[in-house]
């Protein structure tokens, strides 16, 4: 049997709900904008998956789920990858749709992986954790992006992102977008190397050396001070002759 279409035009629990029912044995291959990934198939039940490091079936389910656009395709005679004992489908894809759920909330707080945690400097009163929230408060450490703290702790990305949250909500970690990471790294390095008030964020009234500055490039070189003219040497006065000088004020008395 083979099978193909289009996220666009059957959803893919739909796509799932019907090789369920026909109890296919094959490989469903999902291509999304070049994420995407493969669901494995045993009479109907899930047998397999290989979905981006994705580390339980679950994991992958909610992975795909989220591709709202893409191309799926169906066929047989493939291997497996991270074989599991087959499963039946629904009760595996009814808790990936579940964790949809709750999905943006996690994301408002954790908005991706390359987003950089870091504990908060101080709290507010006494502090209680559980045994894991105290081993993902000294894997962050002094920060790390959110994928690294992951991974070290082999957390699937919906779990993982709502412990941070969890974090996040308790006033004990904030987590800074790229964006924002970005933005500060620039300034301190601006003002690092003696940044114009408009690049360093000073204000008006700063004085300025220099009447103008060359930028060194965006790997951080310093600042130069534009090279100043060489002042005109003022000229020399020419010995005063005595003599001379002396008959003229002698002349000017008469």
């Amino acid at each position: 049997m083979s099978l193909e279409g289009s996220l666009e035009t059957i959803a893919l629990p739909d796509v799932l709900a019907l090789l369920t029912v026909t109890a296919k044995t094959g490989e469903l291959r999902i291509e999304a904008n070049g994420s995407g990934g493969s669901i494995w198939f045993d009479a109907g039940r899930l047998a397999g998956f290989d979905v981006g490091g994705q580390r339980t079936a679950c994991d992958a389910l909610f992975y795909l789920l989220r591709l709202k656009e893409g191309s799926f395709n169906f066929h047989t005679g493939t291997v497996p990858a991270n074989t599991v004992a087959p499963q039946e489908v629904a009760p595996v894809l009814e808790q990936a749709e579940s964790w949809l759920l709750e999905w943006p909330d996690i994301q408002a707080a954790v908005p991706s992986l390359a987003s950089v945690v870091r504990l908060q400097g101080q709290v507010n009163g006494p502090v209680t954790l559980q045994p894991e929230q105290w081993q993902l408060v000294t894997t962050i450490g002094w920060g790390r992006p959110v994928g690294e703290v992951l991974a070290a702790l082999e957390l699937g990305e919906f779990e993982g992102c709502k412990a941070v949250k969890a974090l996040v909500d308790q006033g004990l970690a904030e987590v800074a977008s790229v964006g924002h990471e970005r933005a500060n790294g620039s300034a301190q390095a601006a003002s690092a190397v003696g940044a114009s008030p408009a690049k360093a964020g000073w204000q008006d009234g700063d004085e300025v050396n220099g009447s103008a500055e060359i930028w060194g490039d965006q790997e951080g070189e310093a600042a130069v001070d534009a090279e100043e003219p060489e002042p005109v040497p003022e000229p020399v006065p020419e010995p005063v002759n005595r003599g001379l000088l002396l008959k003229f004020l002698g002349a000017a008395r008469n």
